[in-house]
């Protein structure tokens, strides 16, 4: 009796088992052959990339130079006592920006105009005025030419405190101005004109 009462109270036994320790993948970077092709083509598309990257800076340098230039001369020239500026005397102001190289080429035509003399004095400075002359002319004719808008009394104000730096002009509202702008202010003054001589000549009649 004993003994069936020992086996039916016995526990049974499980050998106990340490968990298996999970392998970590280590994943190698392959390393390219310096001489391979794939070297090769990495090392001409890094040369490009760099290439590319220098001439968009080098662009956007002389970029900035030229904006900066060309905002500064109306920022020199703008009368100080003015609020605003109508579209008539904005277009007048780039007429004076355009010939701005006026007195240089007149001194350089003067040289050359001299008897006796062989070959065109300062012919290459002279080449380059008359090409900005004449792209910056074309530019005022067709899609004109970006300004601070001069006609806005905030935008004059804020230009009048402007510290030449290119970038203290994206706080500015800009605008384009071409030369059809002093055309149509031409063509109303003229309707305007004729207009009052007409109305002129009928009250004349009836007096």
């Amino acid at each position: 009796m004993m003994d069936n009462s020992l086996r039916q109270t016995s526990i049974s036994w499980t050998p106990f088992r340490w968990p298996k320790e999970g392998k970590s993948k280590v994943h190698c970077k392959k390393v390219v052959h310096p001489n391979s092709r794939k070297a090769s083509k990495l090392a001409r598309q890094a040369y490009r990339d760099e290439k590319l990257q220098r001439k968009k800076t080098e662009r956007n340098y002389l970029l900035q130079i030229k904006v900066g230039e060309k905002i500064r001369w109306f920022f020199e020239n703008v009368e100080e006592e003015k609020t605003q500026y109508s579209c008539s005397e904005v277009c007048n102001l780039i007429e004076r920006y355009l010939h701005r190289f006026d007195q240089e080429l007149e001194q350089i035509n003067e040289q050359n105009s001299i008897k006796g003399r062989q070959g065109r004095v300062h012919a290459s400075r002279e080449d380059a005025l008359n090409t900005i002359i004449e792209r910056e002319r074309e530019l005022y004719n067709t899609c004109g030419i970006e300004l601070p808008d001069l006609t806005s009394a905030k935008t004059l104000a804020q230009f009048k405190d402007w510290n030449c730096d290119v970038a203290g002009l994206k706080l500015m509202k800009m605008r384009k101005f071409n030369s059809s702008i002093a055309d149509k202010k031409q063509e109303t003054t003229n309707i305007t004109t004729d207009v009052d001589d007409e109305t002129d000549t009928k009250e004349a009649i009836k007096d």
